[in-house]
């Protein structure tokens, strides 16, 4: 890294005298160098020749023709993978077919961490946003007279912030966005150079962050339309269908079984048989849970109805068992108002085997068509499941799937999915995945998704 920071201070401190240029004289794009000290593998900052272009393109607008100067197009610009970190900073002079240019401009692309970049005295830029900060590219134009001396040089100091879309999976560190994203932030870079100013600049680049492929969620919201959701004032509102749905989910109502209390005239004496066969009782404490959810768009009202074990020896941070438990088998129920429609149970923690999340290859997220190979050798991760929420509705039987380490739903009727929401505690979109389904059923399947009693206390 040594080698690195010697590249930069030879572009910090070198001072560089523009001259003027004629419009007669012609330069030549010799070269574009590129290297990545975090993945120096990799093959995500790797450019083609469609980039390189875009680059010339750009350059001709920002700063050839304001320094009046003619790009000879018909010279082709090289691209030059580095492999090593001491080769930073040093250009291959090859002039041989390019004698005839009175000058020649280098473009140089380079990936370091942030921490090391803004440890380096020699930048010395108010960067105010440093901890959202998680890549920082160093972009440097150099144009070399025919005696090699350097005429014009400048240097972009770009850090990349990662935003958070409308993509759903396992997000990547590094690199931090796609390829695609990334070579549009460079090109919007390299359109800072100019004639004038500092020697140094500084600006940032927002880039939608990327995943790694899955055969969870990938295959199922491939492409599928993102439906925003309003979640103020309590309220689910969305447009599906050109059509306004209003849901409502109010917290829910806890009362504590006395379960000592074993005459007829105990309130909860119907599952006091069910918690009987509890094994080690002792300090734990049971509750009937009521869940109120609303329909508002068709003046619907439904009711959960739930038992569950709190175990307060159990320490929250272990995970290992949660402290709350909801009993076995299918005695939480549905009504609609007064009539019960359906039954429930939840299984914490379902099997997941052979789910899996491939952080060696990316994708954006969205539109698994364009998956990036990153040249790694990473271990497959494991997807685990949160919870399942298993039942009938009428005639129809649904389960709900909860992934809480990426904060996603997904929604079955009649072991088919047919919908996915995005969001902790509330959606913050919903996905469908089948189309055909009476809004009734997939609004209420969204509710009990949502419902206080499926999430986990703070």
């Amino acid at each position: 890294m040594k080698n690195s920071f010697y590249f930069l201070s030879l572009v910090f401190t070198q001072c560089i005298c523009i001259v003027a240029f004629g419009q007669s004289n012609q330069v030549a794009f010799e070269q574009v160098q590129l290297y990545s000290s975090i993945r120096p593998d990799g093959k995500y900052w790797h450019t083609s020749e469609t980039q390189v272009q875009a680059f010339a393109s750009i350059l001709d607008s920002a700063l050839f023709n304001p320094l009046q100067l003619k790009r000879d197009a018909s010279y082709p610009t090289k691209i030059k993978i580095l492999t090593k970190s001491n080769q930073i900073g040093k250009l291959v002079i090859d002039w041989s077919q390019s004698q005839a240019a009175a000058f020649h401009a280098y473009l140089e692309i380079y990936e370091l961490q942030p921490e090391q970049t803004f440890s380096n005295s020699m930048v010395n830029i108010d960067i105010p946003k440093k901890d959202s900060i998680q890549s920082t590219w160093f972009l440097t134009c150099t144009i070399l007279d025919v005696t090699k001396k350097p005429v014009f040089q400048k240097t972009i100091l770009m850090g990349l912030i990662p935003i958070e879309n409308q993509g759903i999976g396992y997000p990547i560190n590094i690199p931090v966005t796609t390829p695609k994203s990334l070579f549009k932030a460079i090109q919007s870079g390299v359109g800072y150079f100019d004639k004038d100013g500092e020697e140094l600049a500084y600006i940032e680049a927002k880039v939608p962050i990327s995943y790694a492929s899955d055969n969870f969620t990938m295959s199922l919201l491939q492409a599928k339309p993102r439906i925003a959701v309003d979640t103020i004032k309590n309220f689910i509102q969305f447009i599906q269908d050109n059509s306004r749905v209003v849901l409502r989910t109010p917290n829910a109502m806890m009362q504590k079984i006395d379960t000592k209390d074993k005459t007829i005239n105990n309130p909860f004496f119907a599952i006091l048989p069910e918690i009987k066969k509890r094994s080690n009782t002792l300090f734990k404490e049971y509750y009937q849970a009521l869940q109120s959810l609303r329909n508002v768009s068709e003046n619907k009202d439904y009711t959960l109805e739930a038992y569950v074990e709190f175990n307060p020896m159990v320490d929250p941070e272990l995970r290992a068992t949660p402290p709350i438990r909801f009993l076995p088998d299918s005695v939480h129920k549905i009504f609609a108002d007064t009539n019960l429609i359906g039954r429930f149970k939840v299984i914490e923690q379902p099997s997941s085997i052979g789910l899996m999340f491939n952080s060696n290859q990316i994708y954006n997220g969205y539109d698994s068509s364009s998956i990036y190979a990153l040249n790694s050798n990473y271990p497959k991760g494991i997807i685990s499941l949160s919870k399942s929420v298993e039942g009938t509705i009428g005639k129809d039987a649904f389960k709900i799937l909860f992934n809480n380490d990426i904060d996603i739903k997904i929604m079955y009727l009649n072991n088919v999915p047919i919908m996915a929401a995005k969001g902790r505690n509330k959606p913050n979109y919903i996905i469908p995945i089948q189309q055909g389904y009476p809004s009734s059923i997939t609004s209420l399947l969204l509710l009990i998704a949502y419902s206080e009693i499926f999430q986990s206390p703070n």
